[in-house]
């Protein structure tokens, strides 16, 4: 709490920072456990919080879900531009943005494990997170087309190569654990020549890396932090998780065995 108190000047500022690490939190625990195996319930027993609160903050599962897509695709803009500011030939802008957002996103957002598949999302939510991702590709062929131009990548099918990228980035979901034989770091490098080195017209004179900067929130907002208030903006959605919920739970909502009580898939 003094962190919070000391890092963001409102109240405001604080609850969205709260949102956020709540919603990174519960992201985690999914990841491990599934999104369609993972209960509200259980999401706020792990992070030591009763349910009621945690409604304070996310009206559902679906929430959940939706803010981390829109974390991860705040990464590839913040890695985008960190490559950009960096500067240098196409190719090394490109592994560098590559691989920001492969640490960051697997490894302190910890978002990577809900963001594989997007048809998982409610209708709304997933027609504005393909329009953000459709960005983001398109972004990353044009990154593509200008290392071709450049000499740097040889001559391919910029939007395949594109797609290729992505594919095995995403794909870690399955595979990758942070408590696993390589750090993010090590992986992030393995991979990352796997999918570049091919490409690279001259992979001798390829750039090193530079420092990759610290995980960029919250003392770098993210667009999370621009996004609408935690409550105020969606007064209808806590109403709409309590009317989905059965009677026997409505009628024990302050019984102590509504904290044991194991639920099924919400």
């Amino acid at each position: 709490m003094p962190r919070w108190e000391n890092g963001f000047q409102t109240n405001e500022e604080i609850q969205r920072y709260k949102r956020y690490a709540v919603i990174r939190e519960a992201a985690r625990i999914m990841s491990r456990r599934g999104f369609h195996n993972t209960s509200l319930d259980e999401v706020a027993k792990v992070l030591g919080i009763s349910k009621g609160t945690l409604y304070n903050y996310v009206a559902d599962k679906q929430e959940i879900l939706f803010e981390c897509h829109n974390i991860a695709l705040d990464l590839g803009d913040c890695a985008a531009q960190f490559a950009r500011e960096a500067g240098g030939l196409g190719i090394d802008r490109l592994r560098l943005l590559l691989k920001c957002y492969i640490i960051w996103m697997y490894g302190q957002a910890g978002v990577g494990g809900l963001t594989f598949d997007v048809n998982a999302l409610r209708a709304d939510d997933r027609v504005a997170v393909i329009e953000r991702r459709d960005a983001m590709e398109a972004n990353l062929v044009a990154l593509l087309q200008e290392s071709i131009a450049d000499g740097s990548i040889r001559a391919c099918d910029a939007r395949i190569a594109v797609y290729g990228m992505m594919s095995a980035i995403n794909g870690m979901s399955i595979w990758f654990s942070p408590e696993g034989r390589l750090t993010i770091e090590q992986v992030a490098d393995e991979l990352l020549d796997m999918l570049t080195l091919s490409l690279a017209t001259r992979p001798e004179k390829l750039a090193p890396y530079p420092p990759i900067p610290a995980y960029p929130a919250p003392d770098t907002p993210l667009r999370f932090f621009d996004r609408r208030s935690p409550v105020a903006a969606r007064p209808d959605k806590p109403a709409e998780s309590r009317t989905r919920t059965s009677s026997p739970r409505k009628k024990t909502v302050s019984s102590p065995k509504r904290k044991t009580r194991k639920s099924g898939v919400e």
